[in-house]
């Protein structure tokens, strides 16, 4: 149909359209202008030959060259000289109609320095399907690069200490029930202990390396998961059947959303070797030190006995005291051998227990009717033999004078003991209702053997010494214990 054919309202409606059509085309070619104005990315247009026919500026930001210098030369003033044959290569590409699509390369900026670009090109074909032009986009990738190369830095950093750690690392899943899942790394030491290389080891999991006698894995779990982190000792078993024993320190953490575990296994081997040599040495030296005691304990019970035979062929009452004094220091003495090796602290004993059993015994020799009543009030103090035995002697000495001297005459009363301790100090009190301490002897310069040996036995423990008269006799002594080391055998 003829348009003269056509009545002028007609011809009027195709002008519309017509001009509708065009309007849209003309806001669709600006918006297309306006995103190639706008955006980051250098947008060029490029001859067959390579000239550069358009230059967004985009392209001037990341090249440095404005449209008038690029425009009309050739796109080799983008590509290092040592990359030139690119050009050709893609320039074939698009001859032949195919696409470029994200391909990273090196181009050079006006000043000299070098970016990286990701690049598209496509063909702009005619109306017949001939490729006359190509459309480049270029992104500019350098701070993705410098990113990218420094987490491989890292990774390669981190890749190094886990595969050079002296420990075996595991990381494994877990499982929905709380049970732990398969491993999904391991660094070599893990593959190199065990025996299996890393892809065998990430077909199993924890408990397929613990040994059948040891259950420890299932049992922290519940612990990890509650508290996030747990230490614990396990055996692990090797592809040979070998086992190990290591200490694993475990701790939970997310990693892209999922609930994952890091255990750090450390073989314990030799460490297990030196506590088992430790000890049997223990045991040994334990075993040496009651036999010690023990010899120590008959020794002093033979010369208590030699004592008391020889005792039998002495009749001066004065020195037979004295051999009997003697006597009850030597048997005071193989008191605490004998608790020593009866108790299991071969270096400390209950003094407490001491104190009732040497009293008793005292109370026994010395009294034989009913005037004397013995008070105890002490407690369950242990004490190191250093401090034991001065102080066993000075308990010997205190204890036996009261009996002895402070009720003459079969004169009635009581004799106190007491043992307690405050804080760091310690407080040994004897005293009795006799008769007194004679009110002009000085204890501290009396020529009695035992006084003497009292006031030695305090100094020897650091100790001090206070003498009281106001109902009979009270000797008090105050003392800190020393921190003495270990004996060496």
């Amino acid at each position: 149909m003829k348009h003269q054919d056509l009545d002028p309202e007609e011809i009027l409606n195709i002008l519309r359209g017509t001009e509708t059509k065009l309007q849209e085309s003309e806001d669709e070619l600006g918006y297309l202008k306006s995103i190639i104005e706008y955006t980051e990315d250098a947008i060029m247009s490029i001859g067959l030959d390579g000239t550069i026919l358009s230059w967004n500026p985009g392209a001037e930001n990341i090249y440095g060259y404005t449209s008038i210098e690029a425009v009309g030369n050739s796109v080799t003033m983008l590509i290092p000289p040592y990359n030139t044959g690119e050009l050709s290569l893609i320039l074939a590409w698009i001859k032949s109609g195919e696409k470029v699509t994200h391909y990273e390369t090196l181009h050079r900026c006006k000043d000299g320095s070098l970016a990286d670009i990701s690049l598209s090109v496509s063909p702009i074909k005619d109306d017949n399907g001939r490729v006359v032009s190509a459309s480049s986009i270029a992104r500019d990738i350098t701070d993705d690069k410098k990113m990218e190369l420094k987490i491989q830095e890292s990774e390669e950093k981190f890749r190094e200490v886990f595969n050079n750690a002296n420990d075996a690392i595991f990381l494994h899943t877990i499982q929905s029930d709380g049970k732990t899942g398969k491993f999904t790394e391991v660094n070599d030491v893990a593959c190199q202990r065990l025996g299996y290389c890393r892809e065998e080891l990430l077909e199993i999991g924890p408990e397929d390396i613990e040994s059948d006698q040891d259950h420890q894995i299932s049992g922290f779990m519940k612990i990890i998961q509650s508290e996030g982190t747990a230490t614990f000792e396990s055996i692990q078993v090797t592809k040979d059947g070998s086992q190990i024993p290591v200490e694993i320190n475990s701790h939970i953490f997310n990693l892209r959303g999922e609930k994952m575990i890091l255990s750090i296994a450390r073989d314990i081997t030799r460490r297990k070797e030196n506590e088992a040599q430790l000890h049997r040495s223990l045991e040994e030296k334990e075993l040496l030190l009651k036999e010690i005691h023990h010899r120590v304990k008959n020794n002093l019970n033979v010369i208590s006995s030699l004592l008391n035979l020889q005792s039998k062929y002495i009749k001066d009452k004065a020195a037979l005291e004295v051999f009997r004094e003697s006597q009850r220091r030597a048997r005071s003495m193989a008191l605490i051998h004998k608790m020593l090796y009866q108790s299991t602290d071969l270096k400390c004993i209950n003094f407490g227990d001491y104190i009732q059993t040497l009293t008793t015994e005292l109370f026994r020799t010395y009294v034989t009717r009913d005037n004397i009543h013995l008070n105890m009030d002490v407690g369950d103090i242990l004490l190191d033999i250093n401090t034991a035995v001065p102080l066993g002697l000075i308990v010997n000495e205190l204890v036996s004078n009261s009996l002895k001297h402070a009720f003459p005459n079969d004169l009635a009363g009581e004799v106190n003991v007491e043992f307690y301790r405050e804080g760091e100090q310690y407080h040994f009190i004897v005293s009795d209702t006799g008769v007194g301490f004679p009110e002009d002897l000085d204890f501290e310069k009396t020529n009695s053997l035992g006084m003497r040996l009292v006031n030695t036995l305090v100094d020897q423990i650091g100790g001090t010494m206070e003498l009281k008269q106001d109902n009979g006799t009270c000797f008090k002594i105050k003392f800190s214990e020393e921190k003495f080391t270990d004996l060496n055998l």
